[in-house]
């Protein structure tokens, strides 16, 4: 089973036998939160093309087959891997479908070597952004009430974090780390939005906290919002 957060890279594998092949995998970019399922597609032009190969590759390591199907049997995956998370089905000769269950994951990348022709392969970043409710030690002793905001499982770090109250950008009494932190082959940011106790206490007010990201060359973004709290 895969870790949670594991940077992956899943590619289409075709054996060309002395026959030019063309592949095509998309999407090719994707941003998703953790939970989500995805499907890749994968076509390839030469209709004498018995086996194909899913492969992923972790960073900085080599590839690691996933699961193999071929025109006449049933898939077969490699240890640590099964239907029930990565789904393989292969309707024609041409045309393959892998969907991912869960996401965990959030990097693919695209190799190439000699004698083998891979698809174009499919860059996924899974996103996590958690709110986290003030501590009562801070509102009781101070008045004042701190939420604080973490986006995990990006990479690389390149991502900002803006506060909204009830809609409108809020810039006072926020604090964000002024770089993001490397944990492993991802990158984590956190930023707190510090206010008064009786602004927290009010059920009314929604908190959002929004990471922006470059996705496919536009901004992209992933929000989590709490509420105020009722008090007792």
């Amino acid at each position: 089973t895969l870790e949670p957060h594991e940077d992956l890279a899943l590619l289409l594998l075709a054996h060309q036998r002395k026959h030019p092949t063309y592949i095509a995998q998309w999407p090719e970019k994707i941003i998703l939160r953790p939970g989500h399922s995805l499907t890749i597609s994968c076509y390839q032009n030469y209709s004498n093309l018995a086996y194909m190969f899913w492969y992923q590759q972790p960073p900085r390591n080599g590839l690691k087959l996933i699961v193999s199907s071929s025109t006449w049997s049933h898939n077969s995956y490699e240890d640590g891997y099964s239907e029930a998370k990565f789904e393989v089905t292969r309707q024609n000769t041409d045309y393959s479908l892998m969907t991912i269950k869960n996401l965990m994951i959030h990097h693919f990348v695209t190799v190439y070597t000699s004698g083998f022709s891979f698809g174009s392969g499919t860059k996924l970043t899974v996103i996590a952004v958690a709110i986290f409710s003030p501590s009562k030690q801070e509102i009781q002793q101070k008045s004042k009430a701190t939420l604080v905001c973490l986006a995990s499982g990006f990479y690389p770090d390149h991502l900002t974090l803006v506060w909204r109250v009830n809609g409108v950008k809020r810039t006072e009494g926020v604090g964000t780390d002024e770089s993001s932190t490397q944990n492993g082959s991802t990158y984590s940011l956190t930023s707190r939005l510090r206010m008064p106790a009786w602004e927290w206490f009010n059920p009314l007010n929604r908190f959002e906290c929004v990471a922006n990201f470059f996705q496919n060359g536009t901004t992209a973004s992933i929000n989590k919002f709490i509420h105020g709290d009722a008090g007792e």
